[in-house]
């Protein structure tokens, strides 16, 4: 039976998409650095071990969006097909493991984050700022997986400018809680970290509690009936997507932290570990847009395959790399050209800062390889053809991100600037097989093979 074409919505455009999700990506980011910048200020230790407990909340935050990558590919295949009613079973199944998935993890993190940052290789007053952060920031978790979904349903609904809106409102009131957790210090009944931590927690709160009454109102699939009703092939379609996307980005991001371990017990340990965080702090930045561009392209990619239009779906993802390559190229080129007044800004330690400058000469190449991910992988993703992809990527990350790294980084000799060339390596690796898969139309088998059934439910059949 072919897709009820009557109520399919018409296809936003990618600039409608990507600018709020580039928007509301750059304000989260934001948040970090300005976190970072103000506690600099506080002291270096405090900035160093929220900068290390942040790459925590960041594998949390990566979790977040696979479950939202999973949940945009469920909700647009049937957008796109015009089951608008099986559409609110897909948003509200999503929320709820949203909601599950953030409650577990806020305890966890709770309950682990002494173990966790020595573990890592804190110690002194690195560590206590580290685990006085995210023992407070980590309890919201359950609002960064809301929110995320959230912000995936409002984009599947042709909505992002809204969701934008309301997450640059909840940053601002982050931002100005920062500057007055620090500022105001001694007139509080906790310090500077731990009213940062609050400061996240409180104001991520407020942001799920408005995008969700505006979702009610706006009725975007809003259903309690369907929240506590699951529908079994939908959520299996969201946990074979988010978990091949998951364990990507967990691979990642704990490679990240194993590594920053590898930078810790190098010979330049301290300085080191500052350049790092500090680099990692500002580089986000230089991929905003091409990342944003990419994730518009996947979800216009889902409302095209769930319309059964393949053919379609696999030009507009072919036709987006070159713009993907202008935008990440050119914010790496802007981030090398200006990294030093840049850092300048987090530091007035001329090592640290010339510590920092291959590296920033390494994420333009890191960045180029970064547009194949972005695009074509966001392809992939789309189409629910996720396994393949995601084996090459872990195998990727832990023999070349994490074995090179190690061994570039402590065994040869090379320090920090070996974990940026592994970095690199990595990178290229997995770009140019997910590019290669969706060129060769690899993702095209499963819907093709069943003429009989329209590409949504192919793919939640599958």
């Amino acid at each position: 039976m072919s897709p009820d074409t009557s109520n399919r919505t018409a296809l936003p455009s990618v600039a409608s998409l990507a600018v709020p999700i580039a928007v509301e990506t750059l304000l989260r980011n934001l948040i970090n650095t300005m976190n970072v910048f103000l506690l600099s200020g506080y002291s270096d230790e405090a900035a160093s071990g929220v900068g290390v407990a942040n790459q925590v909340i960041n594998i949390v935050l990566m979790f977040c969006m696979s479950l939202s990558i999973g949940a945009g590919v469920i909700i647009n295949h049937d957008l796109g097909a015009g089951r608008r009613d099986k559409a609110s079973v897909s948003v509200m199944n999503s929320l709820s493991v949203g909601f599950l998935f953030g409650a577990g993890v806020s305890l966890l993190l709770f309950l682990i984050a002494r173990p966790l940052m020595t573990g890592v290789g804190l110690t002194g007053k690195v560590y206590g700022y580290a685990v006085e952060y995210l023992t407070t920031a980590g309890l919201s978790s359950v609002f960064i997986a809301l929110s995320q979904v959230l912000s995936t349903i409002f984009r599947s609904y042709k909505n992002a400018r809204f969701s934008m809106f309301v997450i640059t409102g909840a940053n601002a009131l982050n931002l100005l809680c920062t500057y007055l957790a620090i500022r105001f210090e001694g007139s509080l009944p906790f310090d500077a970290v731990t009213g940062v931590g609050l400061a996240k927690l409180i104001c991520e709160g407020i942001g799920v509690l408005i995008l969700t009454l505006f979702m009610i109102r706006f009725g975007y699939g809003f259903s309690l009936k369907n929240a506590v009703r699951f529908d079994g092939k939908r959520v299996k379609e969201l946990f074979a997507v988010g978990a091949s996307s998951s364990a990507e980005s967990l691979s990642y991001n704990i490679g990240t932290l194993l590594t920053t371990g590898f930078i810790a017990r190098s010979s330049l340990g301290s300085l080191a570990l500052s350049a790092k965080v500090y680099v990692a702090t500002v580089n986000p930045y230089e991929q905003v847009v091409g990342a944003s561009v990419g994730q518009a392209g996947q979800i216009i990619a889902g409302k095209l395959i769930g319309a059964e239009e393949y053919d379609e779906a696999q030009k507009r993802i072919r036709s987006l790399w070159k713009y993907l390559v202008f935008f990440n190229l050119a914010g790496s080129l802007l981030l090398f050209a200006f990294h030093k007044p840049i850092i300048g800004l987090f530091t007035d330690d001329p090592a640290v800062i010339a510590m920092t400058t291959p590296l920033f000469l390494l994420e333009i190449v890191i960045n180029f390889s970064r547009t194949l991910n972005h695009c074509f992988n966001g392809g992939n993703r789309a189409a629910g053809y996720v396994l393949w992809p995601a084996i090459v990527a872990l195998v990727s990350l832990w023999t070349i991100y994490v074995g090179c790294g190690y061994l570039f980084c402590n065994v040869l000799g090379l320090g920090i600037t070996g974990i940026w060339i592994a970095m690199a390596t990595d990178e290229t690796v997995r770009g140019l097989f997910t590019s290669g898969t969706w060129m060769l139309k690899k993702w095209q088998k499963k819907y093709r093979s069943s003429p009989g059934k329209s590409g949504g439910d192919q793919a939640l059949g599958s």
